[in-house]
């Protein structure tokens, strides 16, 4: 794989005969402020999994197979499991799909005891731009910059009791370097990607072959779009959208997986921010694992060991 590649999109996952509440608006300011509710089998109230949608902030939808079919697998272990969709770059700009996730969480709870859902026993899980609003949604949870003022709830406390994370986005302004730094050391070295199954994958946009920079840093890319600003300005917003710049005691646990192969965000990205999240807490309040070989997207994290492997966190976390 020459050029960079990520998981092709999937099929829409069909509501019809499940049990819970669909499409329902957490806010008015656009008709993407939406969210799903699955619910298991039994007799609530249910801890659950927020599910955030990935895309590059500027494209995915929180019913898409390959974004929330890993989470829907907690239905079975008595989760409730939650889509959430927000609004993309292009409709609006950071700190905007920042806002959204925490107006999502606190309608979540506010609503909570009509779902038979637990609304002190809340994980979030996502991945790559759904992974970089996981942590988001973690650390800023008493940020008063990302709340919005349209919420009716604001008031009402948004923490979470864990988040999981894979491939995210922790630092905007380091990826492009970290990307280069890989591409050159990965010309000394036998590759050790195990992603085979080049059906799976296609090229990311925009189309460039892995050796190309700058990537995440144009003028006309989607984090700039996202930002307002290009990532490797140093402008003060690339600062304050990036996580690794809201860690603090306080934060939830995080488990954080990311691919050593990844060449859309680079892995350092995880490991930088567990190192100093870890440092921060006095403690291993990150858990951290890197997938040998594993490209942006890959299949790789979704088989059923890693899965179970998740959720053994998640609910050690919350409990189940």
């Amino acid at each position: 794989m020459s050029v960079r590649m990520w998981r092709k999109n999937g099929p829409m996952v069909s509501v019809e005969g499940r049990r819970g509440y669909f499409d329902v608006a957490y806010g008015q300011d656009s008709p993407s402020q939406k969210l799903d509710v699955f619910l298991p089998e039994g007799q609530g109230p249910f801890p659950a999994i927020i599910s955030i949608h990935g895309g590059g902030y500027v494209a995915c939808d929180k019913r898409q197979k390959e974004m929330i079919e890993p989470m829907l697998a907690g239905l079975e272990r008595g989760f409730a499991v939650i889509g959430l969709n927000y609004r993309l770059a292009g409709e609006v700009g950071f700190p905007e799909p920042v806002r959204d996730i925490k107006r999502a969480i606190r309608f979540i709870k506010a609503n909570a005891e009509e779902w038979g859902i637990c609304p002190d026993r809340l994980a979030a899980w996502g991945g790559s731009a759904g992974g970089y609003m996981t942590l988001m949604g973690c650390l800023c949870a008493q940020d008063r910059y990302f709340d919005s003022e349209t919420d009716p709830y604001r008031e009402m406390d948004a923490g979470l009791a864990a988040g999981v994370a894979w491939y995210p986005q922790t630092d905007f302004l380091t990826a492009d370097e970290e990307l280069e730094t890989n591409c050159i050391i990965g010309r000394f070295l036998v590759s050790d990607r195990t992603d085979r199954d080049e059906s799976e994958y296609e090229p990311a946009f925009p189309l460039t072959e892995e050796s190309i920079f700058p990537f995440h840093n144009q003028e006309d890319g989607v984090c700039t779009l996202f930002l307002g600003a290009n990532p490797g300005s140093g402008e003060e917003v690339v600062r304050t959208a990036s996580p690794i710049h809201h860690i603090h005691r306080n934060m939830p646990p995080l488990f954080i997986q990311h691919g050593s192969g990844d060449q859309i965000l680079p892995m350092q990205q995880s490991v930088r921010f567990a190192m100093k999240a870890n440092r921060v807490c006095g403690e291993e309040r990150v858990r951290l694992q890197i997938l040998p070989g594993a490209i942006h997207s890959s299949v790789l994290f979704e088989t059923e060991e890693n899965i179970n492997k998740v959720l053994d966190f998640i609910g050690a976390a919350v409990g189940e």
